[in-house]
């Protein structure tokens, strides 16, 4: 079929059509406009190359904690994860009128001379416990004994928490010769002391064994033993009574956490416990907190009618081996 030809009509419409567009070019141009804009979005948004676009991502940034070893402070504490009370206290009857009494250790003396010297200037009749080995533990035991002050051994012993325990550790993992010979060169390390208590030692002072070597040196050397109870499972205490050591045990931590308001509660619960019971034996740390505490509260004592007392003073007194002690003539023993 031959292709339909247009009509005169039709050509007569386009003739028109073109007639009109050439008169006015305005719609021509909005058009080509239009197409041109529709052209620049499409290359615009084309994809990058593959290399362009990885460099370009960006990636939701995760934050990966950094483990960081754990400082070694210079003044190490005897507190571990948790630090019980004791089941039992001695128990001091006083007479009619008669003062209450109490013992205070400062342990961890040795590795700050400043701070060793500021807690020896504390009043009245505190006892030190001095790390063996440590940079100014010698010098510092001197310097307490010189004015008049009771010296300790702080005895480095093992713990649960697997924190340092510095030179002169005793540990399970010693045989008896070596447990004996590291405790009795702790124990010529510090001048002038009468007795031990334990640093850290949630571990050993749970073990009987042990236990029992520590307090055969103390009754060859006739020296004292507190037991610091830093574990509830101790048995030291119990093993010092069996072999007739002179002994008593920690009753209050003053400074577990080291803020005024938490340093008096425990200060006033141990005034209170000596109220109750006739005595009652504290341990704090040469923290500035609990120094500036201390300097402040400890004059107070004497309006608390509380009597502040060297701790083989104490020893003493709960096992009824001397009468209550006036506050005019306690003085450290020899």
């Amino acid at each position: 079929m031959a292709p339909r030809r247009p009509t005169k009509r039709t050509a007569r419409g386009q003739a028109a059509w073109l007639a009109a567009l050439i008169r006015n070019s305005r719609p021509l141009g909005i058009m080509l406009v239009g197409v041109l804009g529709m052209l620049v979005v499409v290359i615009r948004n084309e994809p990058e190359p593959p290399s362009a676009a990885r460099a370009a991502t960006v990636f939701p940034m995760t934050v990966v904690p950094v483990q960081e070893e754990p400082l070694v402070a210079e003044q190490p504490s005897i507190q571990e994860v948790a630090v019980p009370q004791p089941a039992e206290q001695p128990v001091v009857t006083p007479l009619p009128g008669a003062r209450q009494y109490i013992a205070l250790i400062i342990d961890d003396i040795g590795y700050s001379g400043p701070l060793g010297e500021r807690a020896i200037a504390l009043p009245g009749a505190l006892t030190y416990a001095v790390l063996p080995h440590t940079p100014f533990g010698t010098e510092l035991a001197e310097l307490a004994h010189s004015h008049g002050k009771e010296v300790m051994l702080h005895a480095p012993m093992s713990n649960l928490a697997d924190q340092p325990l510095g030179p002169g550790a005793l540990t399970d993992q010693l045989s008896q010769d070596d447990f004996v010979r590291t405790l009795n060169g702790n124990i010529d390390a510090v001048p002038h002391l009468q007795g031990i208590n334990n640093h850290m030692g949630s571990e050993l002072t749970g073990l009987q064994t042990q236990m029992q070597w520590v307090m055969e040196v103390l009754k060859e050397r006739g020296l004292y033993f507190v037991d610091s109870f830093t574990s509830a499972q101790s048995v030291a205490g119990n093993v010092a009574r069996e072999q007739q050591i002179p002994s008593t045990t920690r009753n209050v931590f003053l400074d577990n956490e080291q803020t005024e308001e938490d340093i008096d509660r425990e200060f006033q619960r141990l005034l209170q416990m000596a109220r109750e019971n006739g005595s009652a034996v504290g341990i704090g740390h040469p923290y500035e907190e609990t120094l500036a505490y201390l300097e402040n509260a400890l004059p107070q004592l004497e309006r608390e009618s509380i009597e502040l007392i060297p701790v083989s003073t104490m020893i003493r007194l709960q096992q009824g081996a001397m009468p209550p002690v006036d506050s005019n003539t306690a003085t450290t023993s020899p």
